[in-house]
């Protein structure tokens, strides 16, 4: 991985590929840029994919002062400076893919968005779906990593950085971006617990940009259970647009 300097400390990311519109990968809450490996060794080995670490996560440095959302936001149009990236299409799962609005919500250089169970609030994703289905149908050593390496990411933050940041996360709503985006938008879920009321709870506005895409027999983890089914949306976005 390689790091640049920020001024909360370093960030780390990955960074590959040197053809095509480039892919930026924004992990999860807890994850970091190498659980996006299964995906991005699925691509072809051409395509530019760039995968961030956020800050606390992965090989980043810990932030001592409060952040928010918009923050994170913040940092992945610096990365995309860095780098000298003018078009690019995010990739972005569960926070990942709220930071990724976010990001599109205030810079044109975003092309589009591939959200994997990219909330639009916090609030529409608590009951959208029948409990049971978090983990879809991951090994138990497989869910045993995750939460191992979640607890650790908590971990290291300081009590009240961790509490005011997360607060930012549960006042984050998008409805309002995702009403007006003029970029194409795949909203992709699994379709483990979906029952009659999921898509009305899961508040995504009618808006001809917006495509949805149910991965069948999947939970929330989507790069961690179906790879393949996500390379596969990432390459049909890549072709029809």
């Amino acid at each position: 991985m390689t790091t640049i300097a920020t001024d909360w400390g370093e960030m780390a990311y990955l960074d590959s590929g040197d053809s095509g519109c480039p892919l930026l990968f924004l992990h999860g809450t807890g994850c970091d840029a190498s659980d996006w490996m299964p995906v991005i060794e699925r691509l072809p080995s051409e395509q530019r994919c760039i995968a961030p670490d956020f800050r606390g996560h992965g090989r980043s440095a810990v932030p001592t002062q409060p952040f928010t959302l918009a923050d994170l936001a913040g940092d992945v149009l610096c990365l995309a400076d860095f780098l000298g990236i003018q078009e690019l299409v995010i990739v972005g799962h569960s926070l990942g893919g709220m930071v990724a609005m976010e990001v599109a919500r205030r810079s044109s250089r975003v092309a589009g968005l591939v959200l994997l169970e990219g909330w639009t609030s916090l609030s529409s994703a608590g009951s959208a779906f029948d409990p049971g289905r978090f983990y879809g149908s991951l090994s138990k050593t497989a869910i045993a990593q995750i939460q191992r390496k979640s607890e650790e990411t908590r971990n290291r933050f300081q009590a009240e950085v961790w509490h005011d940041f997360w607060e930012s996360v549960k006042k984050f709503d998008a409805y309002t971006y995702l009403q007006h985006a003029s970029i194409p938008i795949y909203e992709v879920f699994g379709g483990m617990g979906r029952n009659d009321l999921t898509e009305q709870k899961l508040r995504i506005p009618s808006n001809p940009h917006i495509r949805w895409v149910w991965i069948p027999n999947a939970g929330h983890y989507l790069p961690h259970e179906c790879p393949v089914e996500v390379v596969e949306v990432c390459v049909r976005y890549l072709v029809l647009n």
